[in-house]
Formats: structure tokens, C-alpha cells, sequence
């Protein structure tokens, strides 16, 4: 009789599914020795996860050791950086400026009422009302 030794790790991480899975059980219900193997097994996995973990002092094991990695510059704080720059310009550009002089209506009437009146396309408009056909006539 042949003893699925390999298979009880397998059985104990979940990893047996189907006629495996139903044959591994099957043997450990009629065999004493695999039944006291997976016993043991279990019991040597719960006592390593029972120990401390230990923290190594850096060069004893050089895969181990802190890997400094560099981040990321962030893109959106030179956005926002340069988004304020502008915002401070035409601030200042606002409050440096003078303001510009009132114009009154009749200012405006004169510059440009002279330049429409020598437009040529410009001419009095025609206004054309169609004649109506009333119904009693």
C-alpha cells in the first residue's frame, strides 16, 4: 500500500480538490500511520506560527536588508505652484495699473456714430409691411 505522504501538505494549505481530495480522506480514515503523520505535521505548523518574529540586524542577510526607494515627485504641487504664480501676477498687474478713463455717452456717440455714418453699407433700413388680404373684402 502506497502512503500519499506528499499530499498531506497540500491537504492542510487547501490545495486538494476533487477525487484528491476524496481519496486522501478515504485513506486517512482506514490508515493509522498517515492519520498520526498529518497529526504531527499539524502540530510542528502550528508550533513554528506560534514563534516570535524576529527582527535581523541589518548585513546579516543582504536580501533582507531596507531598500531605499526614491518617490515619485508629485506633478500636481508644480501645477499648483505655477497656477499661484499667475494668480499673484495678474493680481498685482490689476493693482498696478490705473484705471482707465470714464467714457461718457456722448463720447461714444461721436466716435462711433461718425465712423457708421461713413460706412457704405450703411444706409436708413427700409421697413416693408406686407399687405394683408382681409376676408371680407
Amino acid at each position: 500500500m502506497t502512503h500519499p505522504n506528499e499530499l498531506l501538505s497540500a491537504y492542510l494549505d487547501g490545495e486538494l480538490h476533487g477525487t484528491e481530495l476524496s481519496g486522501l480522506l478515504e485513506h486517512l480514515s482506514g490508515c493509522g500511520k498517515c492519520s498520526a503523520e498529518l497529526n504531527d505535521i499539524q502540530q510542528v505548523r502550528a508550533a513554528v506560527r506560534s514563534l516570535p518574529v524576529l527582527e535581523l540586524a541589518e548585513g546579516i542577510v543582504p536580501e533582507a536588508d531596507p531598500v531605499v526607494v526614491p518617490l515619485r515627485r508629485n506633478r500636481g504641487v508644480w501645477v499648483g505652484a505655477a497656477a499661484a504664480a499667475i494668480a499673484l501676477v495678474v493680481t498685482v498687474a490689476a493693482l498696478a495699473t490705473t484705471p482707465p478713463a470714464p467714457v461718457s455717452v456722448d463720447d461714444l456717440s461721436s466716435r462711433f456714430g461718425a465712423r457708421v455714418s461713413l460706412d457704405p453699407a450703411f444706409s436708413p433700413a427700409k421697413v416693408v409691411v406686407p399687405e394683408l388680404e382681409l376676408a371680407g373684402e
